[in-house]
């Protein structure tokens, strides 16, 4: 058994349930851990306080916590560093009677640092340290005989200035004590002994704990659950590409009849408001520096009677290019109404017909409205995957590491595979909520239907859950700090998804490094099989070449986090 200095329990969980996790962690068999549990209660008087968080516990029962943690499973040795530091008098010299029942009844063989002289002199025999060095070893008595000194204090502080430490003011350094067992027997049963290798019984004892750590943190549930939603909504609704209800105005420098119908041909357009009249370019310049046009139509004088006699003529459109992308999409749209104006003049004409005797009939398939939610819902299901459940998974190792009770994966047989496992199934379970939420929201109020396999919608989310978690599990275990691992998380699974994920930009569309970094990035897969279910209606065997980059990235990345988690820091 270990106890550390600095409390390393888990604060989430209460007294008896920090019992019942070191008894399974150890092995202690399930029949015997309720009546192994009631045995350190009783015996370290943590009776009142069974089911309080060790948070609220003064530093004196915290430590007689930590003492019954460490012997919850009977070991033969105990390793105690300075545990009575910061501790009053009173339960100083009752932590000392705990440990003098456990080495004389008990016949455990104790191993104790401590700076102070007078818990020193308890012990059996001492070994006294500097500088890394054992100066002499020995029982205390035999020490203070051969300095020839009163006090154990005063033979100490001659064994430093003998070796060079400083002079007799100088300050003592940490002296490692040993209790040694009493030739006293005692019955004491001994431990079941702990496996070595893959344990499922400690896998889920740190999923267990990792649940209730999750059930008493709202917060974190709420970000999980509410905000992918709100977030789904915002980004469903925002993020369009629809051109619809645009403002525009027209400058006619004709005041045809001609000008007028080609007017009217755009004002009877859905997607376009008309706005007063420009009066001049001055008027063009000052309205659309204001944003309160994205679009000017300008008629040339003499339109009328050029398109009359046959004459090229060229029509203005000013688009407002500070958003490129939708100037662009307003430009398709001007240029197919521009061409339903010549040929309805072309069969006005006095031939009747149009001019052209071939035209091309365009038609859209899954989406023939040609609407954004069908195609931006189905892509920010992964993406929302991709991020949340990451950066929530992030603060998992990392938040261990820094309250310091991550020491309980070093001191326990925990191996580093059980540790991270039972750290992500938690998150796996909450990220898959996450989705049966949002694909919820998706049908019902976008109104985007899954018409292919819902089976196989599931199964490659479960597998993308596994991948965004395990990115969360990598940026906790390469992290130190809470603040870092989230960043990491966050550059690592939004940037790219959004960038080179297809999200916007089809990946067959990318180029150099880009294109490589969408072909092998998990988001991409996941973006082809959301919108091949959502809106192609596509099963298992359409999709099967999206799966199996899939099945690869969830032990990779996984498997990189285990082994870049250290067992001991150094």
């Amino acid at each position: 058994g270990y106890m550390s200095q600095a409390f390393s329990l888990y604060g989430e969980l209460s007294v008896r349930q920090n019992l019942e996790l070191h008894a399974r962690l150890f092995h202690v068999p399930r029949e015997q851990i309720a009546a192994r549990v009631d045995e350190m209660v009783q015996r370290f008087g943590l009776a009142p306080v069974l089911d309080e968080l060790p948070e609220k516990l003064p530093l004196g029962l915290r430590q007689r916590l930590s003492l019954a943690v460490a012997m919850v499973h009977r070991p033969e040795l105990l390793i105690l560093d300075e545990p009575t530091s910061g501790v009053d008098p009173v339960a100083r010299d009752a932590f000392w009677r705990l440990l003098a029942e456990l080495s004389r009844r008990d016949k455990v063989t104790i191993f104790i640092s401590t700076h102070f002289m007078n818990e020193a002199e308890r012990c059996d025999r001492m070994s006294m340290m500097h500088a890394g060095k054992v100066l002499d070893s020995d029982a205390p008595a035999a020490l203070v005989a051969k300095r020839g000194a009163a006090t154990l204090e005063e033979a100490f502080i001659g064994y430093l200035v003998e070796a060079g430490g400083g002079s007799p003011a100088g300050q003592a350094s940490a002296v490692p004590a040993v209790p040694a067992t009493s030739a006293t027997p005692a019955s004491v049963p001994e431990s079941a002994p702990v496996p070595r290798g893959f344990s499922l019984q400690r896998l889920f004892s740190y999923l267990w704990r990792e649940a209730l750590e999750l059930r008493r943190d709202p917060v974190r549930a709420t970000l999980a659950l509410g905000g992918s939603l709100l977030l789904m909504v915002v980004m469903g609704y925002g993020i369009s590409s629809d051109v619809d209800s645009l403002r525009y105005a027209v400058l006619d420098h004709d005041r045809s009849a001609l000008s007028e119908s080609y007017q009217l041909d755009i004002a009877g357009s859905r997607y376009f408001v008309e706005q007063p009249p420009l009066a001049d370019y001055d008027d063009l310049d000052r309205r659309m520096r204001r944003g309160e046009l994205a679009l000017a139509i300008e008629i040339p004088p003499g339109f009328g009677r050029d398109v009359a006699r046959g004459t090229p003529v060229a029509i203005g459109a000013w688009f407002d290019g500070s958003m490129p992308m939708l100037a662009e999409t307003v430009e398709g749209y001007i240029q197919g109404m521009h061409q339903h104006w010549l040929a309805g003049q072309a069969r006005m004409g006095p031939g009747g017909t149009a001019a052209a005797p071939v035209t091309v009939q365009s038609r859209f398939r899954y989406n023939p409205d040609v609407k954004s939610l069908p195609s931006m819902v189905p892509a920010v299901i992964p993406m929302l995957l991709m991020m949340l459940p990451a950066m929530l998974t992030a603060l998992a190792v990392v938040r261990e590491k820094e309250m310091g009770s991550i020491v309980n994966l070093y001191v326990t047989p925990v191996t580093r595979s059980e540790f991270m496992l039972g750290k992500q199934l938690p998150y796996v379970g909450l990220a898959m909520l996450n989705f049966a939420l949002m694909t919820l929201l998706a049908v019902t109020v976008f109104g985007v239907p899954v018409t292919g396999s819902f089976l196989a919608l599931v199964l490659a989310a479960l597998l993308f859950c596994f991948i965004s978690t395990g990115m969360g599990l990598l940026a906790s275990a390469v992290t130190k700090s809470q603040i870092a691992a989230m960043f990491f998380a966050m550059v690592g699974t939004m940037i790219p998804t959004m960038q080179f994920g297809g999200m916007i930009d089809p990946v067959s569309s990318l180029q150099g490094a880009g294109r490589v970094i969408g072909e092998i990035y998990p988001a991409s897969h996941m973006l082809t099989i959301s919108r091949g279910v959502f809106n192609k209606a596509l099963g298992f065997r359409d999709l099967a070449a999206s799966f199996w980059p899939l099945l690869l990235a969830a032990p990779l990345i996984l498997g990189a986090a285990i082994l870049l988690l250290k067992k001991q820091e150094r």
